[in-house]
């Protein structure tokens, strides 16, 4: 590997040399005129307007709803037209494309047309840039190829087959998908600056310190992944490659250890700006500082009340350690929300005040107060959803358009009762940053199996046959699979009858005449309900103690999908009933989603506002849940609750998997703020008047006589 690989991993806080200020200031052909920006402030709260102006490194604690983009626009116009910095002198780093597209976007709007700065962009796609000027650092060569996630996988494929790792011998041998996980691996070790050469000290240490740590570590698989990384590197450096990983690696490695480097990139700008600081991991922190270590003029924007994805390798201690990062820094807190009536901010305040480590501020609006905070009980999870549509109906009836419309929700288990009862209402709807509750791969996997056990000896059965035959794993690959088809092709018969004759390896032949025969017995036995039938095939087939066994993220995600189908069931009389409903729940191509409500996860959600929102299932174990870490289970209730422009409805069940209470966030919300039920119906309750439902409006099913 390049000299930079030689870095020691385990010393990734030390403090840095910082170097003396390289400010270039040579004058623009087409300056912009200098009152851009008091346009631009004219818009601004005195706050907003402080911050943009203000020269020197600076944290920005933008609050929900505060207008961060608005100021982090106004920031960079402001040293572009008034500190006459050139565009091309400015570093300027988002998350995602349509972030750095809005803001570039915005800035030549401010500019009367000119140009937005060169260097505004994504972590990966500015240090793409940055690599692709000395590929040597990684030992590259000019004009080498980027590969996506799928071709990543290819690369770590073929290795792991190279050095002979099945799902046993790369540790994994109960994950749904041994590839997935040795690839997250990987990804961790460049999250977190690690080099093939130093990826074996960095895990034999985590394997010493396991004792004392509270996440569960597995010596057998980092041990693997230690070895499939540094042959995956060298194959990727062979076909002269990088992966996003790389991009952000050697870059930044390369400026840790050589000043040169440094000193060169880093005298390119003369300033930085950082979108969403809260949300940075290790690389893209370290690649930021390294920028910003020779002037420190670092510009950065977030909000560590909405740091939510920990789960997937952000550090919120980055946002909270910028003041001994940038000694001489200022902060300034932006707390006007723009987007939620009072009520709303005042439980989101609340809730969040409980967070004892967060570094503080307190939104408020110059709106009305709105409508309070609605707090519904329900009995179990079936009548939480027929509640909550119904009072969508209502709504919807009284002048609400279904777009206006969100239901939020902590796993996404918890949106198929809600899919349900959209559906029966006729209500459109669509499911954001996921797929519908039946395109699941496990409840297709468990519809599978119920079809195959209903008509087994039907030719129909044979794609449920070549979807479920290997999940677990019974050796069924390639060979014997063309085994199988031929013999059902020559006998004219189900490929579930063809193994009885089918020229097999005899653990192969074993395997799938076991599974054949268990399948045909629970079939046949009349004397189980269809969640009975369910829950037995998934106990005797070994899948559902292949996802209880799996170390895979999601495998609890995917049990939980499972205990709702086998209680969904419980409303069928045959397999055929819910087959069919299972077919036609899925909204076809073509359809319009924009006027429709929307359900997606909480952590989909962020960014996003809506008018009517609809917090279902805060009850405790389920939210906060009891997989995720305390504190950030919190800020993810603030997230929630921020999400809500006019009205916000929080609902819980005493019985869900289980007698249950409500979430201890429910608990938070000051009883001023909030009122127990719908307030329809507390209004009704006072006789205060309110706006007639038209009924006429309402599917059949829910007119009055």
């Amino acid at each position: 590997m390049s000299r930079y690989s030689d870095i020691d991993p385990l010393a990734g806080m030390e403090e840095w040399d910082r170097f003396e200020p390289c400010f270039d200031e040579p004058a623009a052909e087409h300056s912009p005129s200098a009152d851009a920006f008091d346009r631009m402030a004219a818009t601004l709260t005195p706050e907003q307007a402080r911050a943009a102006a203000h020269t020197g490194p600076i944290l920005v604690l933008a609050g929900a709803g505060t207008g961060k983009t608005s100021t982090l626009t106004a920031a960079v116009v402001h040293r572009i037209a008034v500190d006459r910095i050139p565009a091309s002198r400015i570093l300027a780093v988002t998350f995602t494309n349509k972030a750095a597209a809005e803001m570039a976007s915005r800035i030549r709007a401010a500019l009367d047309g000119l140009a937005a700065p060169s260097w505004l962009g994504t972590y990966h796609g500015l240090a793409a840039r940055q690599l692709r000027d000395a590929p040597e650092i990684a030992e590259l060569r000019p004009n080498f190829d980027i590969v996506d996630a799928d071709d990543s996988r290819r690369f770590v494929k073929r290795v792991m087959k190279a050095q002979g790792l099945d799902g046993e011998e790369s540790g994994d041998a109960n994950a749904r998908d041994p590839l997935k996980m040795m690839c997250n691996r990987i990804a961790k070790f460049k999250d977190n600056l690690i080099t093939p050469a130093g990826a074996a000290a960095w895990v034999e240490s985590r394997i010493a310190k396991s004792d004392h740590s509270r996440d569960p570590i597995d010596p057998h698989a980092l041990r693997a992944a230690v070895r499939v990384y540094a042959d995956y590197q060298r194959a990727l450096r062979e076909a002269n490659a990088a992966d996003f990983g790389d991009l952000l690696l050697w870059p930044t490695l390369a400026m840790r250890k050589d000043d040169a480097y440094r000193a060169r990139w880093a005298s390119r700008f003369d300033w930085l700006a950082a979108d969403e600081y809260q949300d940075v991991n290790f690389a893209q922190y370290s690649w930021l500082k390294s920028f910003a270590a020779a002037h420190g003029r670092v510009f950065c924007v977030g909000d560590d009340d909405q740091a939510i994805y920990g789960w997937r390798g952000s550090d919120i201690k980055y946002i909270r350690r910028f003041h001994q990062d940038f000694p001489s820094s200022e902060r300034v807190r932006l707390e006007e929300n723009f987007r939620s009536t009072g009520h709303i901010l005042a439980a989101a305040n609340a809730v969040i005040a409980r967070d004892k480590k967060r570094l503080g501020k307190t939104l408020y609006t110059r709106k009305e107060a709105g409508e309070r905070i609605e707090i519904v009980a329900y009995r179990d999870a079936q009548a939480e959803a027929a509640g909550v549509v119904e009072e969508m109906l209502a709504r919807h009836a009284e002048g609400t358009g279904w777009q206006e419309i969100a239901i939020l929700y902590r796993s996404s288990f918890l949106s198929r009762g809600f899919e349900e009862a959209l559906m029966r209402a006729r209500i459109p709807h669509v499911i954001v940053g996921d797929v519908g509750f039946y395109q699941r791969a496990e409840v297709k996997d468990a519809l599978a199996l119920l079809r195959l056990a209903a008509t087994p000896d039907d030719r129909q059965s044979d794609e449920a046959f070549r979807r479920v035959i290997n999940e677990p794993r019974r050796g069924f690959g390639a060979k014997a699979m063309q085994a199988v088809e031929t013999e059902a092709s020559f006998r004219n018969v189900s490929l579930l009858r063809a193994l009885d004759t089918a020229e097999l390896p005899a653990k192969c032949r074993s395997a799938g005449l076991q599974f054949a025969d268990q399948l045909r017995r629970i079939g046949e036995d009349r004397s189980h309900t269809l969640a009975d039938q369910i829950s037995l095939l998934l106990d005797a087939s070994g899948y559902r103690a292949m996802l209880r066994d799996s170390k895979a993220e999601s495998s609890e995600d995917r049990l939980q999908n499972l205990q709702e189908l086998i209680a969904l069931a419980g409303e069928f009389h045959t397999a055929r009933e819910l087959l069919d409903h299972a077919a036609l729940a899925t909204s076809r191509p073509g359809e319009d989603e924009t006027d429709r409500v929307r359900l997606m996860t909480l952590h989909k959600a962020k960014g996003l506002e809506f008018p009517h929102v609809f917090l279902p299932a805060w009850e405790a174990g389920v939210f906060p849940s009891d997989y995720g870490d305390g504190d950030e289970e919190r800020r993810l209730a603030y997230v929630a609750l921020t999400r809500g422009m006019r009205r916000v409805s929080i609902s819980y069940c005493a019985f869900r998997r289980g007698f249950g209470a409500p979430s201890l966030f429910v608990d938070d919300i000051p009883d001023e703020h909030s009122v127990r039920g719908r307030l329809r119906d507390a209004e009704r309750r006072r006789g205060a008047p309110r706006q007639p439902v038209d009924w006429r409006k309402l599917p059949s099913h829910l007119r009055r006589p």
